[in-house]
């Protein structure tokens, strides 16, 4: 990549840690060109066990200096001292700030970083949590960043699964849509497990059973180029067994529990 040479990701958590492990097996990675901060030894040492050449250090100001593509990945609570640390070493002419905070907007991460007139090139990131299998639904904005930049940023985290362009925006809606949505596509798989113990199944059959059975539905859809609902239609016979199934969860409030969690997460 010509402008993101030098990357540096602060915060080795679930999601900086995986999005480390994304960029570590990039077949344009370089040992000595990611940088990752954490807070505790214990995090740093796995980070060098399990991708060797990535950097490790507690120091963030440091690890932020001379990179081009700051990445930050810690908890909302955290950024604003982050930003404090980060903020006196970083050259704006030449580095990009992204965040993968959710809820932190343009014009806060602006006010945090500002110096004086001088302002950052910044990127509001959202992946979910398949990003470590290189398969994350991945929502990105941007806000004063050149289009050489951007592209490398879209292709560096393409690598990683889809990426979505979206207006500031539409930030939140992606967050629950994807983000937060990876939890209750699992939560519906969860219900579905224990369901299957209830009606006889051991519990590793049940989850086995569930499991095979969503793939074979995501793979009916991606074959087919359909909606769900036209392939609901090929196996509902009215009044028979899936029908009785079907109206049953509705009436229990399926698809508008389904709704009102997206709503709540936004």
């Amino acid at each position: 990549m010509k402008n993101i040479n030098r990357i540096c990701i602060i915060g080795a958590g679930n999601m900086g840690g995986a999005i480390a492990g994304g960029i570590f097996g990039n077949p344009d990675f370089r040992k000595g060109n990611l940088v990752v901060t954490a807070k505790t030894a214990g995090t740093l040492e796995r980070m060098k066990a399990s991708y060797p050449g990535i950097e490790v250090s507690s120091d963030n100001a440091g690890a932020a200096s001379g990179a081009d593509l700051v990445i930050i990945a810690v908890k909302p609570w955290q950024i604003a001292g982050v930003m404090e640390e980060i903020r006196p070493v970083m050259d704006y002419g030449a580095c990009t700030i992204a965040s993968v905070v959710a809820g932190i907007s343009f014009a806060e991460l602006t006010e945090m970083s500002r110096k004086g007139d001088d302002l950052p090139a910044l990127l509001r990131i959202i992946p979910n949590t398949a990003i470590a299998l290189k398969k994350s639904t991945t929502f990105i904005a941007s806000c004063r960043v050149s289009e050489a930049v951007r592209n490398e940023v879209d292709e560096l985290f393409g690598l990683m699964g889809e990426v979505i362009s979206v207006p500031e925006e539409m930030m939140a809606a992606g967050t629950s849509l994807a983000s937060c949505g990876i939890a209750y596509a699992l939560k519906y798989l969860d219900a579905a497990m224990k369901g299957g113990e209830k009606i006889g199944f051991g519990q590793d059959d049940a989850r086995r059973i569930v499991m095979n059975t969503m793939k074979g539905a995501l793979s009916l859809l991606e074959a087919n180029g359909t909606m769900p609902q036209t392939e609901i239609d090929k196996v509902t016979t009215p009044g028979g067994y899936t029908f009785k199934g079907l109206t049953a969860m509705e009436e229990g409030g399926f698809s508008e529990a389904v709704l009102q969690g997206l709503l709540k997460s936004m």
